[in-house]
């Protein structure tokens, strides 16, 4: 779990029953919230620093949340630095083919999934994991659909299977 903050992913995994081995965030009071919420292995890091050898070797789903304030239109109406931001998506994009995992996925704002599409294609930002992200794998969902009590659209991108979350 990259970019874990207070644990959402985590959480959600360890009520279906499937260990998290470690937990990644910069952050100490997400990673202090976290540990003690879930006593998961939490490491306290700058994930942009990470070494991606330092890692598990063998991972079945590598998720993650990196920062959305650049992405956002929450934040400076929207003139967040999006080159800044890309840097941690594309550590966790890194990550993804360093690890090859068998799923993935990574959650954000929904304005990302545009972002996505555009540089993913020649000449793009995002252009050397095109191979592992195509259009048809970044979906916008509101999540008042699975239960939430509010409308929140997310951006999960990934290659999970789609049909059986929207299921």
């Amino acid at each position: 779990d990259l970019y874990s903050g207070v644990g959402g992913w985590s959480l959600g995994f360890q009520i279906a029953g499937i260990k998290v081995t470690d937990s990644y965030e910069w952050w100490e009071p997400a990673n202090n919230t976290h540990k003690s919420n879930l006593h998961s292995n939490t490491h306290q890091i700058d994930i942009r620093e990470l070494d991606v050898t330092d890692l598990p070797s063998k991972v079945d789903f590598l998720v993650g949340s990196p920062p959305c304030t650049e992405f956002s239109y929450s934040n400076r109406g929207g003139s967040g630095n999006i080159k800044d931001g890309l840097k941690d998506v594309t550590k966790f994009l890194h990550t993804v083919k360093y690890l090859n995992p068998k799923f993935w996925a990574m959650e954000n704002v929904p304005r990302l999934a545009n972002i996505f599409r555009n540089e993913i294609l020649p000449g793009g930002q995002l252009e050397e994991f095109s191979d592992i992200l195509d259009p048809k794998m970044i979906h916008v969902y509101d999540f008042s659909k699975f239960g939430l009590p509010q409308r929140r659209k997310r951006c999960i991108a990934g290659n999970f299977d789609n049909e059986l979350l929207e299921s």
